[in-house]
């Protein structure tokens, strides 16, 4: 076998950091970096699907936008592993990061704790609390992360 020949050689740039999508649009694509978004085939938009907007409560919305944001942040962090001396990322992942716990706060003082970490925001706020919110809250089966 003539080990000379080659079928194909990979050329991998090294990504410069560019416009971001939003957080919808960033959870919509799968990426925040819009050079990234190489669909390989065609798929609804929200303008193609009948009730695409429906109305959500509270809680979904929160969620929602809970998720988009920490998409976002987990985004962030992947390009900042190969990328530490981004300025630009570095400040956006900052300010992403405490959008996130701002977020996830909320949600845990109106609704139930989403993480560990959220059942001390509840304790914080009220020191006299008995309450062990964990239980409380959905399970992920249940359609919360949906």
């Amino acid at each position: 076998m003539d080990t000379n020949k080659h079928l194909a050689i990979a050329s991998v740039p090294i990504q410069e950091w560019k416009t971001v999508y939003d957080e919808e649009q960033a959870f919509k694509a799968g990426t925040i970096f819009p050079e990234l978004n190489k669909p390989f085939f065609v798929t609804a938009t929200d303008s193609d699907t009948p009730n695409a907007k429906l109305e959500l409560n509270r809680e979904q919305t929160m969620m929602q936008q809970i998720q988009q944001t920490a998409f976002v942040v987990d985004d962030l962090r992947l390009y900042l592993d190969t990328h530490p001396d981004d300025k630009n990322a570095l400040s956006l992942y900052k300010e992403t990061l405490k959008r996130k716990i701002s977020l996830m706060r909320e949600f845990a003082l109106q609704f139930y704790p989403l993480a560990e970490v959220c059942v001390g925001v509840i304790y914080k706020e009220n020191p006299d609390s008995d309450c062990y919110c964990w239980p409380e809250g959905r399970i992920p089966w249940e359609g919360v992360c949906s």
